[in-house]
């Protein structure tokens, strides 16, 4: 790390240089300098797509053709995969300089260079326009061999489960950094995988190979059916198949981390169980299935109605203490709720879900609530809410909205 600090003490002139140079090459033609979150894949993967199409889209509506330099903010990339994929369409500055490029830059106040980076997809441009980081033909001929392997031919269907628990945090982040946090402020967003089983095998009955997906987890994922595969454990994970099978999986299940965003950027299909908080704004304008965690008063044990949890500010905590300070528990999915979770959601992505009258009203009823919400939108409808919540969620609980 010492010589990773003399390394940038090094190359600040030549950045500042850089920089000047882009300035008055804005004077002429527009330049765009974007700060790309590598350390951490979520960010990595979402933001990155989503800051290369906003400014697609606005070339498109200027009428112009940009400069567009995309600066890695941390020497060593999360997935060196993906740092190889956006590298074929972006021009990537790397390491200690593109960090530095992004150091002078705020320092300099330079607004009208530097672009915000976000995972918040406002505009719809993830159904706009297709998928920006595309495998090659060799890259797709590796993961059809890797699928055929495990005796997945052309056609079948395979599914991809991404349970968050508290081990990656702890494990992947640099030593010392680590130890000195303490990751509990948002283990309320952790589910047990043992939960998930009976779904997983559900989808196994219907013909799906499910894949548990994850880098570093707490337990294995022990079933003895022949679908169901611990990818996360059993020695076929890479940072390729991470990438393929995320973007070519009938789709994903997945709980709200940073895995997920593979699929998301690949436009598959998502439903994200046992999700929280309940109006993750970044969630609700994708097009998802959402199944949340039930929330509970503390001291009845009684389930709280949306407007419950909107009195005591619980739509958008972020902390486990301040569910706890709000009086609020958290209660996961249980076995049997995530099994019809999995089965509606095979059914829409089949074409065979067909909602109720009442199932479109409820849903018409709650996308106006968090539509016109103010704790959720600075002003009415300013997020879009493309999101939608399970039918077998608002069955088993009816009340939700009262």
């Amino acid at each position: 790390m010492r010589e990773l600090g003399y390394k940038k003490v090094a190359l600040a002139p030549f950045a500042l240089s850089f920089i000047l140079t882009l300035l008055l090459i804005n004077k002429f033609r527009t330049v765009r300098i974007h700060e790309v979150i590598n350390s951490r894949f979520g960010h990595f993967a979402t933001n990155t797509e989503l800051s290369f199409l906003n400014s697609l889209e606005r070339d498109t509506k200027l009428k112009i053709k940009s400069i567009n330099f995309y600066c890695l903010g941390h020497h060593t990339s999360t997935n060196l995969f993906f740092e190889s994929l956006i590298k074929r369409q972006l021009v990537v500055v790397p390491g200690a300089f593109g960090w530095l490029v992004i150091f002078l830059a705020r320092k300099l106040s330079l607004k009208n260079l530097l672009q915000t980076t976000t995972n918040n997809d406002k505009k719809g441009l993830l159904t706009k326009y297709p998928p920006s980081f595309n495998f090659s033909d060799e890259e797709i001929r590796l993961g059809e061999k890797f699928l055929k392997s495990l005796g997945i031919l052309d056609g079948q269907r395979f599914v991809c489960l991404n349970v968050r628990d508290d081990s990656f945090l702890a494990e992947s982040q640099p030593l010392g950094w680590s130890q000195s946090r303490d990751w509990s402020y948002h283990s309320y967003r952790d589910s047990n995988i043992e939960d998930y089983v009976p779904a997983a095998e559900k989808l196994g009955d219907m013909g799906y190979t499910v894949f548990r997906m994850g880098a570093i987890v707490k337990k294995p994922f022990y079933s003895t059916h022949p679908k169901i595969i611990d990818y996360a454990t059993n020695g076929m994970r890479t940072e390729f198949l991470d990438l393929f099978l995320g973007a070519y999986c009938a789709f994903c299940i997945a709980t709200g981390t940073g895995w997920d965003s593979v699929p998301q950027i690949y436009r598959r299909p998502s439903l994200y169980v046992n999700l929280i908080p309940l109006a993750s704004v970044d969630c609700l304008v994708r097009d998802l299935l959402i199944f949340p965690k039930v929330l509970l008063d503390t001291n009845t044990r009684r389930e709280l109605t949306l407007k419950d949890i909107d009195d005591r500010g619980g739509l958008q905590f972020s902390l486990t203490k301040q569910y706890d300070e709000a009086g609020i528990s958290i209660r996961d999915m249980n076995p049997k709720e995530l099994v019809q979770a999995v089965t509606e959601m095979a059914a829409r992505v089949e074409g065979k879900f067909i909602p109720t009258e009442q199932q479109k009203s409820i849903q018409e009823k709650l996308r106006h609530e968090l539509m016109n919400n103010p704790k959720v939108q600075p002003s009415p409808g300013f997020y879009p809410i493309r999101a939608e919540f399970a039918a077998c969620f608002l069955s088993n609980y009816p009340n939700f909205l009262d």
